[in-house]
């Protein structure tokens, strides 16, 4: 499944990049985090989620690549849980004002058997909510 959209911020192109160049500040800010971790290069993300009658817990590795300062990166989560399987793959692009996004989430399991028709707003909301709150993290600086 595709996912893409844009969101304005209020701040400058270096402050969004300041707050997205952070991964446990990123990380943090995706719905239903219990704890974040680091080991390595990679953060570790313990959390909880749910898609209509299927509720539980989630671990996901997270990893930043393609890094191009004050320009995009490259988001990769690969999770398990709820008798599934998760793996996005985000570009991000910032701009004055702006952060961009084009993502693909592949769904294997359990998740993947309630069809994209139950998916597609859970997961527009949880990509909307994620960006809330990092939009929220650089206008507050």
């Amino acid at each position: 499944m595709k996912y893409q959209g844009e969101v304005k911020i209020n701040a400058s192109k270096q402050d969004i990049w300041n707050t997205l160049n952070n991964p446990e500040q990123v990380s943090s800010c995706f719905p239903g985090i219990k704890s974040v971790t680091k080991e390595g290069d990679s953060l570790k993300v313990v959390g909880s989620a749910g898609i209509g009658f299927i509720k539980g817990e989630y671990k996901a590795t997270v990893n930043f690549s393609d890094i191009k300062p004050l320009d995009s990166m490259t988001i990769i989560a690969k999770g398990s849980g709820l008798n599934s399987n998760v793996d996005i793959v985000a570009h991000v692009k910032v701009g004055d004002g702006s952060i961009s996004y084009d993502a693909d989430v592949k769904v294997a399991g359990t998740l993947a058997s309630v069809g994209s028709r139950l998916m597609d707003p859970v997961v527009n909301k949880l990509v909307s909510d994620l960006f809330d709150c990092i939009r929220g993290r650089v206008e507050k600086k």
